[in-house]
């Protein structure tokens, strides 16, 4: 196949990451708002969150095993229709025990979709442009972390949390109906080498890599499932939250756009500016309580992981084998929910036993982990 027909199907793998990805983070966001209304702790929401990581942990790493060794674009079209499923149930929860149960088949749907859009995208890029087509890929979603915050807010705030996970469903349906109708068929993505002999042994020179991800994955846990409570707690209104996400991943998605620059300028430079501004959102947000003192942190830790995101994925993205790159994927969301997973369950724990501000403090030591881990990783070969 010509790169002239892979950038064609790119184009719609894009628009599709964008619906699939809005429908899911804007749900994970706005959930931790949905369950405070309820009568949600720091300790409930921690749970919340925690229950569906650990689903996710697991899918990914699943997926990760079946997009190696089965036709990608049809597994592809699976997990969405799997998401349109789980955003049909959220309209039905009204309390938390109900928000758990369907919060963990929000991780298998998150789980599956996320290492099959990363993988498509890896393997349908001409070899070339592997840098620039996951720059579209992270545009793609982030846009849809960008625009869905503010817009769930105003939906949820207008018609109620029904419709507005009604809404979702539907943005996830006319993603399944474009992966259907304008990639299958047009493409096959199915491995030919064997796998007999494959084991998680050769991504080992990853290690270091995958590491340097715990920290900033602990600190985006808390990010989704605590710190939209926390907002809600100190009075913030639903559409302000959303807003305020909303900004936050507009700047994440602006520093996207500069992952060639970051790359060029260099990966452990990068890093540890990374951990820097992720430190200082932590920092400043612990005496968060008006959308202002709320909102400079947030715009911190969007620059932060704004940086972090791209330049990890490409990091290990040019270091797998291609046979590979569907468990490599895997085991890299794997660790983004391990790091969701124990950020929210321990740090619902810690806020509801101390408080907040403990919280926050604890994270910006974790934020600055990021740094010994990301200098002996970039201190190995091929940096």
């Amino acid at each position: 196949m010509d790169d002239v027909e892979r950038r064609s199907i790119l184009t719609v793998l894009y628009v599709t990451i964008f619906l699939t990805a809005t429908g899911l983070g804007t749900t994970t966001f706005l959930l931790p708002v949905y369950a405070e209304t309820l009568g949600a702790s720091y300790t409930d929401l921690g749970l919340i969150g925690a229950v569906g990581n650990v689903v996710y942990t697991a899918l990914t790493l699943i997926s990760g095993y079946l997009l190696d060794r089965y036709e990608k674009v049809s597994l592809y079209l699976v997990f969405t229709g799997i998401g349109v499923a789980t955003m049909a149930l959220f309209s039905f929860v009204s309390s938390i025990s109900q928000i758990i149960f369907v919060r963990a088949l929000l991780g298998l749907a998150s789980g599956t979709f996320w290492v099959a859009a990363s993988t498509m995208t890896a393997q349908i890029s001409p070899g070339e442009e592997l840098t620039r087509s996951l720059a579209r890929y992270n545009l793609a979603w982030i846009s849809g972390f960008t625009v869905g915050p503010y817009v769930g807010g105003l939906v949820s705030s207008a018609y109620g949390y029904e419709a507005f996970f009604f809404s979702q469903a539907v943005l996830i349906v006319v993603s399944l109906v474009l992966v259907q109708m304008k990639i299958r068929g047009r493409i096959e993505l199915l491995n030919v080498s064997s796998h007999s002999n494959a084991t998680l042994g050769e991504l080992r020179p990853l290690t270091l890599a995958y590491l340097t991800l715990i920290p900033f994955t602990l600190v985006l846990g808390i990010y989704m499932a605590i710190i939209p409570g926390h907002m809600k707690v100190v009075g913030l209104t639903a559409a302000v939250i959303g807003l305020l996400l909303t900004i936050t991943n507009g700047v994440r998605g602006l520093v996207f756009l500069n992952i060639q620059r970051l790359v060029r300028w260099g990966t452990w430079k990068s890093m540890f500016t990374a951990s820097l501004f992720m430190a200082a959102s932590m920092f400043l947000v612990r005496s968060g309580d008006s959308a202002l003192s709320c909102g400079v942190p947030l715009m911190f830790y969007g620059l932060g992981s704004g940086i972090m995101t791209p330049v990890t994925l490409d990091y290990i993205s040019k270091r797998t084998p291609e046979r590979l790159r569907g468990t490599a994927m895997g085991v890299h969301e794997a660790i983004y929910g391990v790091g969701m997973c124990l950020g929210p369950l321990i740090g619902g724990a810690i806020a509801d036993r101390y408080s907040a501000y403990t919280l926050y403090t604890i994270l910006v030591g974790v934020a600055l982990l990021i740094m010994p881990f990301a200098y002996l990783m970039t201190r190995e070969p091929n940096p």
